[in-house]
């Protein structure tokens, strides 16, 4: 999946502000490619209960996939933060996956965002997730 560096840099700001707290937000893009986010969009976190969870509601998710038809762009991806515990899927993660949809966790130690992975369903198989490549590119790739 194909990212730029300052988008990655304003999710590595919703973490570290949401932090100890997970934060989260939606990757709008193309699907082509392996991947192309064209914006990063935070959300809330509807979880106040537990540190290691997070929440989107229905009405942002709605509002988002609004936006994104109305940009021509598509929800790639769901980003989210694991604080102070590595970027791979947890069961929670696994059990509330969608098909065909990336996800980038950012994993954040002590306030400050230190590894970040992508993954994604296997397409075949028992259900388990995928590593997915995460490539910064240059933001005048978004142009061509």
């Amino acid at each position: 999946m194909k990212i730029t560096d300052a988008q990655l840099k304003q999710i590595y700001a919703h973490a570290k502000e949401t932090y100890p707290h997970e934060c989260c937000g939606f990757l709008l893009g193309y699907f082509d490619d392996g991947g192309f986010v064209r914006e990063v969009r935070p959300a809330t976190n509807q979880n106040q209960e537990r540190t290691d969870r997070f929440v989107i509601s229905g009405e942002e998710f709605a509002q988002t996939q609004f936006a994104a038809d109305e940009a021509e762009l598509d929800i790639i991806g769901i980003y989210h933060s694991h604080p102070d515990w590595p970027p791979i899927p947890s069961q929670t993660d696994m059990e509330s996956a969608w098909e065909e949809i990336f996800y980038l966790i950012a994993s954040v130690h002590e306030g400050m965002p230190l590894n970040t992975n992508v993954w994604r369903l296997a397409d075949e198989g028992v259900r388990r997730f995928e590593w997915v490549a995460l490539e910064i590119v240059d933001a005048a790739e978004l142009e061509a």
